[in-house]
């Protein structure tokens, strides 16, 4: 008789618990082969785009990687000549400065190149917090406490600190020493990329 007045006060009704979301952090591999797919998917286009609206030469033309290899191979061969004659030195000189305007970068291009980034990828995380290569690798990107959609001031402090070149390799060895896989962009925006298991 106790036991039935228990239940009908609600005593001894069973608790029924929520069960503990499964979270997996996305490990290395997996980031990276969205960030690859995504440069593809999502790069190539924009590059496109830009180079139809400013063409080629423009583009080809923008501060990257070959140039620093051009001006390390410039630099090494200009060790190897130690002996020059006046002239030569002052041909060299000419022909560095020609270089120089022919290599000079307009701003523009870039800017636009960043701005299309900015809001496609914005897009996709806000979203779905999958980007191509995110739902290709099958990991989403979500809030590090709750494990929901991050907000748009997340998502866009994630992108800027994503941008920074400083950051790469603190970034990955961030999350090749943490449990949690957390890079720094994840740690300023408090978001986290895990696999989506559903």
């Amino acid at each position: 008789m106790a036991r039935w007045k228990d239940v009908k006060k609600g005593k001894n009704t069973p608790q029924t618990k929520k069960p503990a979301v499964k979270v997996i952090y996305a490990g290395f591999w997996s980031r990276f082969l969205a960030f690859i797919t995504d440069v593809f998917m999502i790069g190539i286009p924009i590059v496109l785009v830009i180079m139809i609206s400013f063409g080629y030469e423009t583009v080809k033309n923008q501060p990257g990687f070959m140039d620093g290899v051009e001006d390390a191979l410039a630099k090494k061969a200009h060790k190897e000549q130690t002996i020059q004659t006046k002239h030569t030195q002052e041909t060299n000189t000419t022909a560095s400065a020609k270089t120089l305007e022919k290599h000079e970068p307009n701003p523009l291009p870039f800017f636009i190149t960043l701005s299309l980034w900015a809001v496609v990828i914005l897009t996709f995380w806000s979203r779905t917090g999958q980007t191509p290569g995110k739902k290709m690798a099958k990991i989403v990107l979500v809030d590090a406490v709750t494990f929901k959609k991050p907000s748009f001031l997340q998502l866009v402090m994630r992108f800027v600190f994503l941008i920074m070149p400083i950051f790469a390799f603190i970034s990955i060895a961030l999350m090749l020493l943490t449990r949690k896989k957390l890079t720094l962009h994840d740690l300023i925006s408090r978001t986290t990329v895990i696999y989506k298991l559903d």
